[in-house]
């Protein structure tokens, strides 16, 4: 089978203005809410109702303070997917052409590549170009890991999302997963750490083991 990837025009967006004092104070109370909207937000507790409720994706977004942008991000909230007609031309610099058959499938692009392995990768879904492509990135050092979504080893149905940082972690990801999986709480966890210093993650991660000595010390009624 072959795989399709889209080669994308990305403009850059840019803006100035000079504000007066007070739409300057404003702008800078703007700022410090955006800077701690991830201290602010709260995340859905294990068993509690997503937004979206029975339509909700599982992506993980809803698990991680990304759930501050839920309402924005959702496709099944608000206008859900009709956003992107608007979204299009902010991100490309157009809307999709509506004559075109390709682009109302595949969205804004500038050219169509269909590719294949002529070698494919054994066990894998479309000859495994997609898990290729993630091992040369990965050999290349054009990226330091992948996030990628292996099975669960009691369950191949449950997904598995995994930061693979070789190619063996890759492969074992290869082959299509029938189910949706919360790809979004690996990348929150990403962007967490690497805003960390190793001395205050080891601070942090000491102080939650004992925390959780103390709860295991103690007995329920």
């Amino acid at each position: 089978m072959a795989s399709i990837s889209c080669k994308l025009s990305l403009p850059i967006i840019s803006s100035s203005s000079s504000p007066s004092n007070s739409n300057s104070s404003k702008k800078s109370s703007a700022k410090v809410t955006r800077e701690d909207w991830r201290q602010r937000s709260k995340p859905i507790p294990p068993g509690g109702t997503y937004p979206a409720k029975d339509h909700c994706s599982q992506c993980g977004l809803c698990d991680t303070y990304y759930i501050a942008h839920v309402k924005n991000a959702c496709a099944f909230l608000g206008d859900g997917m009709s956003k992107i007609e608007g979204l299009e031309p902010v991100v490309h610099g157009r809307g999709r052409k509506v004559d075109s058959s390709d682009e109302t499938y595949f969205g804004v692009h500038e050219e169509l590549l269909y590719a294949r392995k002529t070698k494919p990768v054994e066990g894998a879904q479309w000859t495994g170009i997609v898990t290729t492509i993630a091992i040369e990135m990965l050999k290349s050092g054009m990226v330091e890991a992948v996030i990628c979504v292996q099975s669960d080893p009691e369950d191949r149905f449950s997904p598995r999302p995994v930061l693979a940082r070789t190619p063996d972690e890759v492969l074992a990801a290869k082959g299509v997963k029938p189910t949706l999986s919360p790809n979004l709480n690996t990348l929150a966890l990403v962007e967490v750490l690497s805003n960390y210093s190793y001395k205050q993650f080891f601070r942090h991660l000491i102080s939650l083991l004992f925390v959780l000595h103390e709860a295991l010390s103690i007995k329920s009624m």
